[in-house]
This record gives structure tokens, sequence and C-alpha cells, in this order.
């Protein structure tokens, strides 16, 4: 029975740490992101940013053709509001 407890009690603290280690992780980022398409439309959607490798996916694309006579402006990338 001792050896039992004791390889609960392990496990345990594995977890403890585990759960501890994966608080202390940075978190992933949203952002704004704005480009100009192949196509000359003016692009807006949301990129989330992975913190581990930077990777972006970006979700909510909305794409339109800027006014007559106007050109779009130029790529950007913001931070979302809080």
């Amino acid at each position: 029975m001792k050896g039992r407890r004791e390889g609960v009690l392990a496990g345990g603290a594995l977890l403890g740490a585990a759960l501890l280690l994966t608080g202390c992780a940075k978190p992933d980022r949203s952002e704004i992101v704005t480009w100009t398409d192949q196509h000359g439309r003016a692009c807006t959607g949301v990129a989330v940013v992975d913190s581990e490798d930077g990777d972006r996916e970006v979700t909510g694309i909305d794409c339109d053709y800027p006014p007559e006579g106007r050109q779009p402006g130029r790529s950007t990338s913001a931070p979302l509001p809080d």
C-alpha cells in the first residue's frame, strides 16, 4: 500500500507541475489586418497570432473594391481593442 500511495502522490506532483507550466504560457493574440489583394480590392480580416511560433491564421475576411476614383491604402496590422 505504501508504494501505491507514493506513486499517486508523485503523479499528483507531476500533474501540478504540468498545470503550472502551461499556466505560464504566453497567450495567442488577435490583430485586425488590412491589405490589398491581387484584384485591387481592399480587404480586412482578423489574424490570430500563435505565441509559440508566430504563425498567423486569418479569419473573418471581408474584401470590397474601393469607390470609383479611389485607391486602397497601405497594408496595416493593429492589435484588437480591449
